[in-house]
């Protein structure tokens, strides 16, 4: 029975009985919701990877983590990650598979070409279902910029015995931007579209939302960004995002009172 037939079923016997389809309005309406959500959830699921730091700014010198997920919406016994990473910015300093669902490792987690991870490997049986780490990447930062983590390919393979690629989808997720700052909270980059302070040029973006370094954020933070906002003479990037939007106007003025 189609879901169509199976709604068609269920609203029939009300359709002449207008006081019956008022008082069953409602949990009718809820259920029609509820079997129409769950449709859509079973033909648009589908296996995905996804990245996530634990930090969105550092400073030089300064180590974190990206962590590696995988989301499997069938049986999975194999998978082949691979993770690009900006080598002149970060270096990699260990990949801890320790609380990994991959038990067997075609070869141990390893750089190739200085400048991509690659996680390779599989479990016992039918595989892994569901969302589950795969690696925690350590890694340190080296030189002040934006630096972007992305996965260039994923491949996984089911678990019933067919070895059968399973399609990979989008998780909206497969990269992240990290900012890495020098000792005094800003960093060099090339000016987002419509908010260069010149040609082309490379421009000072700051993520500390203490402007003046005084120690707190007050009004004179707060105007001296307005005014960078209306000049575009400067660039204050305080959500890590790599621009100046006006969630950062909403960050500073967060943090003028939490002195």
């Amino acid at each position: 029975m189609t879901l169509r037939e199976a709604l068609k079923r269920i609203f029939w016997p009300y359709r002449r009985h207008k006081s019956r389809t008022v008082r069953y309005a409602f949990p009718l309406l809820f259920l029609a919701s509820a079997l129409l959500a769950a449709n859509a959830i079973d033909t648009q699921n589908e296996s995905y990877v996804y990245i996530q730091s634990d930090a969105s700014s550092v400073q030089e010198n300064d180590t974190f983590e990206i962590r590696v997920f995988a989301y499997a919406n069938e049986p999975v016994n194999a998978v082949d990650i691979q993770l690009a990473f900006p080598p002149d910015q970060v270096e990699v300093t260990g990949i801890d598979i320790g609380q990994s669902v991959i038990t067997l490792w075609t070869e141990e987690p390893y750089i190739e070409n200085g400048s991509t991870v690659v996680l390779r490997g599989g479990t016992f049986r039918k595989g892994f279902k569901g969302e589950h780490l795969i690696a925690v990447i350590n890694a340190r930062a080296k030189e002040s910029g934006l630096a972007s983590f992305e996965v260039t390919n994923s491949t996984f393979l089911a678990g019933d015995g067919t070895g059968a690629e399973v399609t990979v989808g989008s998780s909206g997720r497969e990269k992240t931007k990290l900012v890495i700052a020098n000792a005094d909270g800003s960093y060099s980059a090339v000016a987002p579209a419509g908010q260069e302070s010149g040609l082309e040029a490379s421009v000072t973006v700051r993520i500390v939302p203490d402007i003046d370094g005084d120690g707190q954020v007050t009004l004179a933070d707060i105007s001296r960004f307005i005014t960078a906002w209306r000049n575009k003479t400067e660039i204050y990037d305080f959500s890590g995002d790599g621009e100046m939007t006006f969630r950062d106007f909403a960050i500073i003025l967060a943090k003028s009172f939490m002195r």
